[in-house]
């Protein structure tokens, strides 16, 4: 019977990718669980159930890994709302609200590991947040061009700037989920222009 520092056969021979959302996992569960500062590669390695050097083989460092899992979050906020942009059956009002939505629920569902990845640990960089505001941005564009939202008079910087961080009291300082979700909704209809 294999260890959790010795992997069984069919363990070592798992696809790269596999590996590394295994390896992610093991972190997450630990930055969760434990917090990230003290974490070292051996440790993470022992919670994935894999050899250290299988972790070498996806990240070159400790800061590397934790770029990964940072970059990893990112992906899994950012995903969805991309796809939710691009369905053509959506009105621009629908695909704000499912954005807020999906954001909110996931930081909800993810808020110690939000917590601990972007705020124990200095972000790996600007990109994500790039792509989030670009998201926002075709958002905007395609509203207004639609003529769903009325933002004249308004710069659009700090429209986007609004929409990029106005969810995230409301998601940890009000205690009904349900009633916080429906006002942001109507407060970022609001913000964008969207006539009742």
């Amino acid at each position: 019977m294999a260890t959790k520092s010795e992997p069984t056969t069919e363990a070592r021979y798992l696809p790269s990718d596999v590996r590394r959302r295994q390896i992610l996992d093991a972190a997450a569960r630990l930055a969760v669980e434990e917090g990230l500062e003290g974490t070292s590669i051996a440790r993470v390695a022992e919670a994935a159930g894999v050899a250290k050097g299988s972790i070498y083989l996806h990240f070159d460092s400790r800061q590397q890994l934790l770029a990964g899992l940072q970059a990893d979050l990112w992906q899994r906020m950012l995903e969805k709302p991309f796809e939710l942009i691009e369905d053509e059956a959506l009105s621009w009002v629908a695909k704000l609200d499912a954005v807020v939505e999906h954001w909110m629920v996931f930081e909800w569902e993810n808020h110690g590991l939000y917590h601990a990845v972007f705020h124990t640990i200095a972000p790996g960089g600007e990109e994500p947040m790039a792509e989030a505001r670009s998201l926002l941005e075709k958002l905007l564009v395609g509203g207004q061009t639609a003529g769903e939202f009325d933002l004249d008079g308004i710069d659009v910087e700090v429209v986007l700037d609004f929409l990029l961080h106005g969810y995230i009291g409301p998601c940890f300082h009000h205690g009904d989920q349900a009633v916080a979700l429906e006002d942001v909704k109507k407060l970022f209809r609001r913000t964008v222009g969207v006539s009742s």
